[in-house]
């Protein structure tokens, strides 16, 4: 009885594994991205209702000067917020910061408050010049 030689192809098989080993990873990394997303932008929202919550609208106004220290104020993408106030000795830095405010940039005119998200202290103000 003869028995028949099986040729394996290696390279094939190594081939294969090759993809499939890339396929595992390339699937890994896209779920620990989309998680990490995910979980960032919960943090995000967290962060915004903290400022809302914690710090009510007259504390920031009043680390602002007051309502009538602010001549101007304007909302630069997400993370600037460029106030122009009347007197500058009103301003009160370390209260400021409380409203997860990173840096805080001084010019002659104009004070620019920069952070992660803004937007909530934005709508401080809006709320607070149409009372």
């Amino acid at each position: 009885m003869i028995v028949p030689k099986i040729l394996l192809d290696t390279t094939g098989i190594i081939v294969i594994s090759v993809f499939a080993v890339a396929l595992v990873l390339l699937i890994a990394i896209l779920f620990i991205y989309f998680y990490s997303s995910k979980k960032k932008k919960g943090i995000q929202k967290k962060k915004e209702e903290q400022v809302i919550e914690i710090h009510n609208d007259d504390k920031f106004i009043e680390s602002l000067g007051g309502l009538d220290n602010i001549e101007f104020y304007e909302l630069k993408g997400l993370s600037r917020l460029v106030i122009k106030l009347k007197d500058y000795a009103k301003f009160d830095k370390e209260q400021i910061k409380r409203f997860y405010v990173s840096r805080i940039l001084e010019m002659s005119d104009k004070v620019i408050l920069v952070g992660e998200n803004l937007k909530p202290l934005l709508e401080i103000l809006d709320k607070s010049k149409t009372n």
